[in-house]
């Protein structure tokens, strides 16, 4: 038996609460499932310390930026960091996953991953634009590409993925 939701879009009381709240735009809820969404040790692990992922957990969106669970994420990598699945990307059965630097705060970004995602129309091989594209990789800010390329929610429904390979 099917139970059918009342259309809380017309219910008075929560539209008049949602006027004194002054929210114009309806929400939306995902059911929680860790299996989909991270938690919140979760969350915090990979602001604070990062957090070690086999292979098959860490996916790609259709965009290239590297997804886990519900959340963007940067894999690190020796001295640089990647924020895109790029032609550069390491090959490895586990990986160091972050939303955060962890560790050193001389990592850079991989310029490659910058050229996949055409990041703020980065470009280095062309002539034309190869002073910008260099102030691009040298200014680049994980903030301000967070910004752009917002870390969470990701949703599993609206956001497909693919494995990395």
């Amino acid at each position: 038996m099917a139970i059918e939701l009342q259309d809380f879009t017309k219910f008075e009381p929560f539209n008049a609460l949602r006027e004194k709240m002054q929210a114009t735009e309806l929400g939306f809820f995902e059911i929680f499932n860790p299996q989909f969404h991270l938690t919140g040790n979760e969350r915090s692990d990979l602001e604070r310390i990062g957090v070690s992922l086999p292979r098959a957990l860490l996916m790609h969106l259709l965009d290239f930026t590297l997804v886990y669970k519900n959340s963007r994420v940067i894999v690190m990598q020796d001295n640089r960091f990647h924020v895109a699945y790029c032609s550069e990307f390491p090959v490895q059965t586990d990986y160091l996953v972050s939303t955060n630097f962890i560790g050193s705060s001389e990592l850079r970004v991989c310029e490659h991953c910058l050229t996949r995602l055409h990041y703020k129309g980065y470009e280095p091989l062309k002539a034309r634009k190869e002073a910008y594209s260099l102030k691009v990789l040298e200014e680049f800010q994980l903030s301000q590409f967070w910004a752009q390329f917002p870390t969470y929610p990701v949703s599993e429904k609206r956001d497909i993925r693919k494995q990395i390979s």
